[in-house]
């Protein structure tokens, strides 16, 4: 394949056209809901509106009108009414989404006054503790070209094609242990057939709050990133089943070790909250946030001295027809020390353009910045992310790891249909392309590829997911020889996954 021009740009345009016009489509309940004052459902695993929302897209705990019931991870709320709000709904005076806003916002006062009871009322820390996790179990059929590569995605996918196999299996441990101190940990336990392919700790952090009104707060350990939107949501969150490419080349395992401060005001915490509980969304990251990390990514040791900095400025906006967007920008800067190169004189597939580090790793310039749009299916809705910069990627005519242009991007539509009170259907189309190289992946590969991604997501209950997807590449297989070109493909493959929480 010739790659030509960039693509992605040209969407661009239509993206933005397409978000203006999702803004002023009228809300509407989906095919199947009932007239009368809805059931409120939390769209997928919900999210927390206490601190621990703010620390990861994994299903937690939400509030619900009595809170010494509470649904539990990848439950939807369920709130009975009889109130002004359901009735001004069945006299057609507001509308349903007008009615979920008014009940959220009902439900985050009840719950931060219970949870301030409950504070002072459970001095024992171990009662605060929780214990939930979630399990991927995936069947990929035989790609239909051999040399078919996806390596930031699900690689061992690709490699064991017309087989069963656990995705992922995460076990998380989360809490508020104080007014002010809240943490979270994840652990990984996953890989094909009966013989686990990862065992390593995802996430551990503290979250300590300056402020009571959790405005203010900085954050230490294992955790996300400031890269792109598509990081900070976690698989359990995401319809489809792998991030673009585009986006993950620049965070590998989306987490690193670092230090981060968010500032998040009352209004936008709300609706970071309603975002998460209702439409998937990844939690509050922050209106403005700034990050200082290793930069070489989770599970991987720092091989040089430098630093990255990484910073995201976003809000969410809920517009007068009750249409909510989030649109923001994120960047980072720093150096990449990319592993499996040779020095300079020595022939081999991937030379690095200077000398080695003390650690044998090629130190290249690594920075990137991403603007994004996301406006939740209320039912349509669409997320787009672009993204440019500069970072490595190897030279295919000198075998030279150089620093490079990078530039891509993704749009994505979806639709969600309501079936039942629980049941929900959300198909949805993905387009994308990048172009620039895998610094994660020894000698830091080209890594362009043009990619369309169509599913198909069943949630028949409020614990259980089913996604199937058809994929379609046309890209370089990732693989290095010396003095040689990537070999390249075009080529597709059916996957399919069930997804189940526990709590």
């Amino acid at each position: 394949m010739k790659y030509g021009g960039m693509c992605v740009l040209k969407w661009s345009a239509a993206t933005l056209g397409i978000a203006g016009a999702l803004l002023f489509l009228p809300l509407k309940a989906s095919a199947g809901a009932n007239d009368a004052a809805p059931t409120v459902v939390a769209q997928g695993p919900a999210q927390s509106i206490q601190a621990l929302s703010a620390m990861e897209s994994v299903p937690q705990a939400i509030p619900t009108a009595n809170s010494t019931d509470r649904e539990t991870s990848g439950q939807r709320l369920s709130i009975e009414s009889t109130s002004l709000e359901s009735l001004l709904l069945e006299k057609g005076v507001i509308t349903q989404e007008d009615w979920i806003r008014l009940k959220a916002e009902e439900e985050r006062r009840v719950f931060e006054q219970s949870s301030e009871l409950q504070m002072s009322g459970n001095p024992r820390w171990y009662e605060r503790i929780r214990m939930t996790g979630y399990i991927q179990y995936k069947y990929n059929m035989a790609p239909t070209n051999r040399l078919f590569d996806n390596p930031l995605g699900d690689s061992f996918g690709d490699q064991q094609g017309n087989e069963f196999y656990i995705r992922r299996m995460r076990l998380v441990f989360q809490g508020q242990v104080s007014e002010r101190v809240a943490f979270f940990m994840q652990f990984a336990l996953e890989g094909g057939q009966q013989t686990p392919a990862n065992n390593e700790m995802i996430d551990a952090m503290v979250d300590y709050y300056l402020t009571k009104d959790k405005v203010h707060r900085f954050r230490f350990g294992l955790q996300r990133v400031p890269n792109a939107f598509d990081t900070y949501r976690s698989s359990t969150n995401r319809q489809e089943m792998d991030r673009h490419e585009s986006i993950q080349s620049g965070a590998p395992g989306e987490r690193d070790l670092g230090v981060a401060y968010y500032w998040s005001p009352k209004v936008a915490q709300e609706r970071f909250t309603q975002l998460a509980a209702y439409h998937n969304g990844p939690g509050d990251y922050g209106v403005f946030g700034i990050m200082v990390y290793n930069g070489q990514g989770r599970s991987r040791l720092e091989l040089n001295k430098d630093k990255h900095i990484g910073a995201k400025l976003s809000y969410p906006f809920q517009f007068r027809n009750g249409r909510l967007l989030e649109a923001g920008v994120l960047g980072y800067h720093g150096v990449f020390s990319v592993q499996g190169a040779s020095q300079p004189t020595v022939a081999s597939a991937a030379r690095c353009i200077s000398t080695l580090t003390s650690e044998s790793g090629c130190d290249i310039k690594d920075q990137r910045i991403t603007a994004y749009v996301w406006t939740p299916p209320q039912p349509w809705g669409l997320l787009a992310e672009f993204t440019v910069g500069r970072g490595p990627k190897r030279n295919a005519q000198t075998n030279f790891i150089e620093e490079s242009n990078v530039v891509g991007g993704y749009v994505q539509g979806y639709y969600t249909w309501r079936y039942s009170d629980v049941g929900m259907l959300t198909p949805y189309v993905r387009y994308g392309e990048y172009y620039g190289g895998f610094k994660s992946i020894n000698g830091a590969p080209d890594g362009q590829s043009r990619t369309w991604n169509i599913g198909l997501v069943w949630e028949p209950d409020t614990h259980f997911r089913v996604v199937a997807e058809w994929m379609s590449k046309d890209g370089l297989n990732s693989t290095l020889v010396a003095n040689r070109a990537q070999n390249d493909f075009d080529a597709s493959q059916m996957r399919f996954m069930t997804q189940w929480f526990w709590n």
